[in-house]
């Protein structure tokens, strides 16, 4: 799917919220929140960030050329931006741009034009560029000027038109940047993930080291820089200690406890001078936004370990006493491209890994819908399980605990759970042959359950909402299977889940006879006013919800009974395990829809 249709649905909420003129003007906000905040440093120090955003949208009439404008005090840049939001075509002209150089040859007091910008570009000029561009600034040029110029692609007549109208300021010895970015650039810098910001050095074991200098090859070049080297694992294990769980936002999985593999480690460590531990182990994969050596210390900008993860958690949880002869193999790699960093450090991830092997819940675990999901579950305390042993790292788990009684002790929801009921409930496969949890993961139907191509709000309704169905109809099947053989059955729950489609088709019944005709109707409701945000996303479905569903139980055991009768005709007996492999069987859930249908119409 295209960026621009991606993004639509959220740009569009944002122009009446903030009462921009057009949805123009909203991506601009859009993409500074969820694309250029990760790679360009605003100076923000408050709270609300949208806010902020909005006061420095300046797009409207006398903007003199600019969409956004903000300024960095402490770098002493100024941040102009230009944005073009088109389905289809490319945008921005020579004219577009030349009002933009205009204004800033006027704040630079290059040109005696007199300019009147509207009231949010004064208010910006006049308390923040004002502060910048002093008489002593100008005269020393102790500033940056940086133009960000969007759009859906950029000719190369437009670049060398833009290009030449700035090349005077080079002449005038101006401190200026122009930067280009395409809606392809920005889909990835949207798919990426916002690394967390540190400063911290390593200690390497002297003249054991070696940087090259290469490029990683894709569809666009990325050129990299990596260190190869030794490092004292007294100094990573500090590290770990101040930085926590920081360090480790694109590491693909978290510390597996003392497993086998980890106890090898352990013994390794253990040995000292005698250790085998550089040799045996695969050592560290990591990455950073710069890195520089100054007498056996390397000084690394923003890392990441993205491979290792497990020995760096042994190393930290398991060991005590570390011998200062033991050493680690480390590689660093400095990625140029910010809007590369998770493909090339998941890519690093799955390609170096050979010893607790990755599965498709950890790898797709950094995904941008995961950590959507992580972000809205934690805003209202539920711990949203996506990563093996992510559970066991968290240092403050009284925040998940659960308000409502004893059990269970903290409110968590795993995305595996999650993925299952919406592949019962949306999609309607309530059973596989090939085993649920993989289906989840699978190359088939991941994209369909997690799908990023949509409206994320949209997404996470559905996902929610599928779960808490799950929830609700869990609670229905404990309290009920005594009376019902069919709810005995250890297949039922995700039949039952499928089948609670059917309360929200109850006007086109008598023509359900595929599970595909529910998934098209089904998949056309919005969801989202059937959750409570203010209360953990919990139902909000009327009492009769559960009374349908109790219908559908009875649609079940009938068709359980007759299924039943048939058999002892032929003085055979059915045992509850005919009911399970009758459950599994291909086609038994078209069979179920016809049957409960046409008992629900019958009993309406």
């Amino acid at each position: 799917m295209h960026f621009y249709d991606k993004v639509k649905d959220q740009v569009s909420a944002l122009t009446p919220k903030y009462n921009y003129p057009n949805d123009g003007t909203a991506f601009g906000h859009f993409i500074i929140k969820e694309c250029f905040n990760k790679i360009v440093d605003f100076d923000f120090d408050g709270q609300d960030f949208d806010e902020f955003i909005s006061s420095h949208i300046v797009d409207g009439s006398n903007d003199n050329g600019n969409d956004a404008i903000f300024v960095n005090k402490a770098q002493k840049r100024i941040l102009v931006f230009q944005f073009k939001y088109s389905q289809n075509s490319s945008l921005l002209n020579t004219n577009e741009v030349l009002k933009n150089k205009k204004f800033i040859d006027w704040i630079l007091r290059l040109s005696s034009d007199n300019l009147s910008p509207n009231p949010k570009l004064r208010k910006v000029i006049d308390n923040e560029i004002s502060e910048i561009l002093t008489d002593e600034a100008l005269r020393k040029s102790e500033y940056t000027i940086a133009f960000y110029y969007v759009d859906r692609t950029f000719p190369t007549y437009n670049v060398t038109d833009i290009q030449a109208l700035f090349n005077n300021y080079r002449d005038k010895g101006i401190n200026f940047e122009i930067k280009y970015y395409d809606y392809e650039k920005l889909n990835d810098l949207y798919d990426d993930v916002e690394i967390p910001k540190n400063n911290v050095e390593l200690k390497i074991v002297h003249n054991e080291y070696f940087v090259k200098e290469y490029k990683y090859f894709d569809t666009e070049d990325t050129d990299l820089k990596t260190i190869v080297c030794s490092i004292q694992a007294n100094s990573l294990k500090k590290l770990v200690k101040e930085q926590n769980e920081l360090l480790f936002a694109l590491n693909v999985r978290y510390f597996k406890g003392e497993n086998e593999i980890n106890s090898k480690i352990k013994q390794e460590y253990s040995k000292g001078s005698k250790s085998n531990f550089w040799i045996l182990n695969n050592g560290i994969n990591a990455i950073c936004e710069g890195f520089e050596i100054e007498s056996d210390i390397l000084k690394i900008n923003n890392l990441q370990i993205v491979n290792g993860g497990q020995t760096t958690k042994t190393l930290t949880t398991i060991v005590n006493d570390l011998p200062d002869e033991v050493h680690i193999l480390m590689r660093l790699t400095n990625i140029s491209s910010t809007t590369k960093v998770s493909k090339i450090s998941k890519e690093i991830a799955t390609s170096s890994n050979n010893q607790n092997a990755i599965g498709q819940r950890d790898l797709h675990s950094g995904d941008r819908l995961q950590r959507t999901i992580f972000k809205k579950l934690d805003g209202v305390s539920i711990f949203y399980d996506k990563k093996d042993g992510e559970w066991t790292t968290i240092p403050n788990k009284e925040k998940y605990k659960n308000p409502f009684g004893k059990s269970p002790i903290y409110l968590k929801i795993n995305n595996t759970d999650l993925g299952k009921s919406y592949l019962s409930f949306f999609l309607q496969i309530p059973i596989s042959t090939k085993g649920r949890d993989k289906l989840v993961y699978s190359e088939e139907y991941y994209t369909d359950i997690f799908n990023q191509e949509v409206n994320e709000e949209n997404q996470f309704h559905k996902l929610l909402f599928s779960f808490r169905v799950t929830e609700r109809l869990n609670q229905l099947k404990w309290d009920n299977e005594s009376k019902f053989e069919i709810l005995q059955s250890s297949f039922i729950n995700d039949v039952l889940i499928s089948l609670s489609s059917l309360y929200f088709l109850q006007d086109k019944l008598t023509r359900l006879k595929e599970p595909r005709e529910i998934k098209d109707l089904i998949n056309q409701i919005d969801f989202k006013n059937y959750l409570d945000p203010n209360n953990k996303y919990f139902l909000t479905l009327a009492d009769d919800f559960i009374t349908f569903m109790m219908k559908v139980v009875r649609g079940l055991q009938q068709t359980l009974n007759v299924l039943k009768m048939a058999k002892e005709l032929n003085n055979d007996i059915w045992i509850p395990k005919d009911t399970n492999n009758w459950l599994k069987k291909d086609g038994t859930y078209k069979q179920i829809i016809g049957q409960v249908t046409t008992y629900l119409i019958q009993n309406a």
